[in-house]
């Protein structure tokens, strides 16, 4: 909404990460997310971090001090989270696939071949208080070290950092917060051109 608005504050007091095989579909509204999407389980008390960063080019010219044109040469979106579940999906979140063996304990499992990728869609749910923020994602991959240890003072933590990849169909926010509304947008509008006027 226009102006100051301490509903528009948004506090994602909890939530959910959810992941699914390349080429579904993103979810085109806020319902419960089933199979093939899967919750990955808890994330840490840090959250989820999004970083959506632009490389650029300045084109310089003799005559000025200032660029004369800039070049936009890659947008990177990152999501990173920390997982503290230690279970089948995670493991294969963290080394790009593998698979299980064993129908009863003990079970093992074997990593992919070296070199291959896990590419996902994701979905980021974010609430607050009676108000839901989706973030989808329909391309996916994971794109940094994964570092983890095993000690006595604290769960195994796994780290996990996604890059958005290109994709024919956008990522999207959903979102039944009013300040996403038509009525929002309206007042926004209202209040730029009075400003103007």
């Amino acid at each position: 909404m226009a102006g100051q608005n301490p509903q528009d504050v948004i506090v994602a007091g909890t939530g959910a990460v959810y992941v699914a095989p390349e080429g579904t579909a993103l979810p085109a509204d806020l319902a419960d997310l089933v199979s093939p999407w899967t919750d990955v389980g808890y994330v840490s008390e840090d959250g989820v971090t999004f970083t959506f960063s632009r490389e650029q080019e300045e084109v310089n010219a003799w005559q000025v001090s200032t660029p004369v044109r800039v070049l936009v040469t890659n947008e990177p979106i990152a999501i990173a989270f920390e997982l503290i579940q230690f279970d089948r999906l995670t493991v294969q979140l963290a080394f790009r696939g593998g698979d299980f063996a064993g129908s009863s304990a003990p079970f093992t499992y074997t990593p992919p071949d070296a070199g291959q990728s896990d590419v996902r869609a994701l979905a980021v749910d974010a609430v607050d208080g009676d108000y839901e923020f989706r973030f989808a994602f329909p391309r996916v991959q994971i794109s940094e070290d994964v570092e983890f240890s095993l000690v006595r003072s604290d769960a195994v933590r796994l780290p996990l950092t996604f890059n958005v990849l290109a994709a024919a169909e956008k990522w999207e926010i959903i979102s039944d917060h009013p300040g996403f509304g038509a009525a929002a947008a309206a007042q926004a509008a209202a209040s730029t051109s009075s400003k103007a006027a």
